[in-house]
């Protein structure tokens, strides 16, 4: 596997990570954590020595289970732990008039940090990132002191902003103020608009950039049809159908609109979708989640880029939106 370092952070990765929101054994439905560590082992096996978690994955469940893979005999050095802060209110996508002292106050940042270390067991993490963000915080300091602080106790290495699904320029302030190591941000066939409002600035600035969500929540890899149903506790069945009806629909329609360049490609959907989001050199590494130890694996093996053309083509589905962003059609 190729390896792509971190922004000005220095810390090097393989450029396909291991997305463990779907270990959680909640909202993605039940989980067996014994397959669940056979796909963090199967990653780390081939390279895939980047693992990202969040204190909300299961409340806290699957950084435990990270902690367990530790204390199996994997050498810290060897893996590379990213985790996130969850806001204390436990709302995403923050509205711009919400005060961020409801959602990330530095004894909250500090008590989530240290309740992280204790389920990894860890002494630290390679990039702290705040599991949320509003435009409307640039001006805000004590949330980065408080992180400038766990830096220099060695508690973490690099500090991060993952951004809501509809707001990649969200943390442009925090960016270009040189206060903000990583962003995490969906990015994808389907979801192009970082290219744009994102990764200029985080270029200019050495701001490193984790790409997440790359298969669409499996409409872009998976064989989705109308009508179809979620396995019970999978948020897939619920949520964003509340948000916008018919998502599914439209998520299958969007995938069948790639599928023809895909089919001139040679390769497989996961791999394509990877190719693409790889074929960018601001993206420091892609993200794609499964508890899957073959498909975790088979991510791995991925890499390479699309040829100029085929990339094109993506691109030009987006320009005339025939794909589009996440839930509501933004980007």
């Amino acid at each position: 596997m190729n390896r792509r370092v971190l922004g000005r952070t220095g810390i090097e990765v393989g450029e396909v990570g291991i997305g463990t929101w779907e270990l959680s054994g909640d909202v993605w439905g039940p989980k067996d954590d014994d397959v669940s560590l056979a796909a963090l082992r199967a990653g780390l096996d081939a390279g895939a020595d980047l693992i990202d978690t969040a204190a909300d994955y299961g409340n806290g469940h699957v950084e435990e289970l990270i902690g367990r893979l530790l204390d199996d005999g994997i050498a810290r050095d060897r893996v590379v732990i990213a985790t996130k802060v969850r806001p204390e209110c436990m709302v995403w996508a923050p509205k711009p008039e919400l005060s961020i002292a409801d959602f990330f106050h530095p004894a909250w940042i500090r008590r989530e940090c240290e309740a992280s270390l204790r389920r990894l067991r860890t002494d630290y993490v390679d990039v702290l990132f705040l599991h949320t963000w509003s435009r409307s915080w640039g001006h805000e300091d004590a949330w980065f002191e408080t992180m400038v602080a766990l830096r220099d106790e060695g508690k973490i290495r690099a500090i991060g902003i993952s951004v809501a699904d509809e707001g990649a320029a969200d943390a442009n302030a925090p960016i270009a103020q040189g206060r903000v190591d990583v962003i995490q941000a969906v990015y994808s066939v389907f979801q192009q608009e970082p290219e744009f409002s994102l990764f200029p600035l985080a270029a200019k600035f050495a701001t490193a950039v984790l790409a997440r969500s790359v298969f669409s929540s499996g409409a872009l890899v998976q064989q989705w049809t109308p009508g179809m149903e979620f396995p019970p506790g999978d948020w897939r069945a619920t949520w964003p159908n509340d948000v916008k009806q018919h998502w599914i629909e439209e998520q299958i329609r969007m995938a069948a609109a790639v599928d023809e360049v895909v089919a001139d490609s040679g390769l497989s959907r996961p791999e394509f979708c990877l190719a693409y989001a790889l074929g960018d050199d601001r993206v420091s590494a892609v993200l794609p989640g499964s508890a899957d130890p073959d498909h975790v694996r088979a991510n791995a093996a991925a890499g390479g880029r699309l040829p100029p053309e085929l990339r094109a083509r993506v691109n030009e589905l987006w320009r005339a939106r025939s794909v589009h962003g996440t839930y509501n059609g933004s980007g």
